[in-house]
């Protein structure tokens, strides 16, 4: 059932685009480019365990007014396993497309987010702005992020009963029913490689992110009690000149439960 689900929001995602692979430190990235040549140009990255149709809901009213580039991470949806799982090898992957592309406006979800401010903040990319959505990676104190780390390692329909309560504001039927298919998602190898490898250094700390110089905007579905409750205040200290943009009744997974509100969030003209 995951695969038939993935394969037509992939095709949606993908519909009219032009497909291929980028070539990168972790392996061939799978792409997919939206919207007129010469438009404006804006990256989607997406969120641990998912993939490039995660966005497919999101990417139709984007493409009107920009170039829209979409790719998997690496080991995510299409793209190749890359040599290991750690955070800085994602982060070059990134960069790495990115670079090739004309100031680009940077959207990235949960992980997204984490390694679209980490490029940013190494200079690898000069975006035209960066948008935020529920965003990961805050410095917090290690024990804020054990019930993460616990209800991504679900293993039972008690536990993906947690995790989508703590992930949605209104979890969707289809994941209510089929647990099993929550369950194989959070076990990837990909998912978990990723959380095993994670080290102190990886995450973000606000005084890295205090010369931060492109305008900048957090989408928080405030209904997200999946990530650590300190996460949205972590992120105003240290972007205190980014717009945030709150969304009701919305949890960790906008581009899923408020599609049409999110776009209209990704597509407002960044604040001056």
């Amino acid at each position: 059932m995951q695969e038939i689900a993935l394969a037509v929001l992939r095709g949606l995602a993908e519909r009219g685009a032009r497909v291929g692979w980028a070539a990168s430190a972790a392996g061939p990235l799978r792409y997919a480019v939206r919207g007129r040549e010469g438009a404006p140009q804006m990256l989607l990255l997406h969120g641990l365990g998912d993939s490039l149709a995660g966005w497919a809901r999101v990417v139709g009213p984007l493409a009107a007014e920009f170039q829209v580039h979409l790719i998997d991470l690496p080991g995510h949806g299409l793209s190749h396993k890359p040599p290991d799982w750690k955070l800085s090898t994602l982060t070059t992957a990134v960069a790495q497309y990115a670079q090739a592309l004309r100031e680009p406006v940077l959207v990235g979800h949960s992980l997204g987010g984490w390694l679209a401010l980490r490029i940013a903040r190494n200079a690898a990319v000069r975006p035209a702005g960066i948008t935020l959505v529920n965003p990961g990676g805050a410095m917090l104190e290690p024990r804020e992020w054990v019930p993460f780390r616990e209800l991504l390692s679900a293993r039972d329909r008690t536990g993906v009963a947690r995790y989508l309560e703590r992930a949605f504001h209104r979890p969707p039927l289809a994941l209510r029913l089929f647990p099993g298919e929550v369950i194989r998602a959070m076990g990837s190898e990909a998912c978990q490689g990723i959380l095993d490898n994670l080290g102190a250094g990886d995450f973000l700390r606000e005084a890295d992110l205090a010369a931060m110089k492109a305008p900048l905007r957090i989408v928080w579905g405030a209904r997200d009690r999946l990530l650590p409750e300190g996460t949205l205040d972590f992120f105003r200290r240290a972007l205190p000149q980014a717009e945030v943009v709150l969304l009701e009744n919305v949890g960790h997974l906008p581009h899923l439960e408020a599609p049409r509100a999110l776009a209209r969030a990704l597509l407002a003209p960044f604040a001056s």
